[in-house]
């Protein structure tokens, strides 16, 4: 393969890397909002629901009975509609699977693409990986604008930089 075709896809391969990194930090970020939005609701709901359980065998609790089975309710209903558990996981089975596409990506542009690939096996394996980053794309949930914002933060900062490349350059 010659030299100006070998660095356009390594250079393509870096913008896949670079798609694939601000995602599954992105991801990974609002994966992290909404356990805690998910741990926010569910445990007041739970001791809510049990307090209201245990307060039935008192006399002259009714008013508390009340009060606490409504906030209980109030909760899991809020549970029911934003599904916080559901979106975690689907956020952090994205920010998988980006992950995924950034090091195979890293891997072959590093190792592979300098062995001796022909030119159309390499124009062939980078297409590929293009091909899986749009695909997620366009089937992934849509990222958050400050769950972007602070993996944007952290990989400026140099968070995601591994302990090898850091010394390196």
């Amino acid at each position: 393969m010659d030299s100006d075709l070998k660095e356009k896809i390594a250079k393509e391969c870096v913008r896949i890397e670079e798609d694939s990194e601000h995602s599954f930090k992105s991801h990974y970020n609002a994966a992290e909002f909404w356990s805690g939005i998910n741990l926010w609701l569910g445990l007041p709901a739970a001791l809510l629901g049990a307090v209201a359980g245990g307060s039935s065998a008192a006399d002259g609790a009714q008013a508390m009975i009340t009060g606490t089975a409504f906030f209980s309710t109030a909760l899991v209903t809020c549970m029911t509609f934003l599904k916080p558990s559901e979106k975690a996981d689907s956020h952090k089975n994205a920010g998988n699977l980006y992950q995924s596409l950034r090091n195979e990506t890293r891997v072959f542009r590093g190792v592979e693409l300098g062995e001796s690939l022909s030119a159309e096996e390499g124009k062939q394996a980078l297409h590929k990986l293009a091909s899986r980053r749009d695909e997620l794309n366009t089937t992934m949930p849509a990222i958050p604008r400050k769950a972007y914002e602070k993996a944007k933060k952290d990989i400026d900062s140099g968070r995601s930089k591994y302990q090898v490349d850091r010394k390196s350059k």
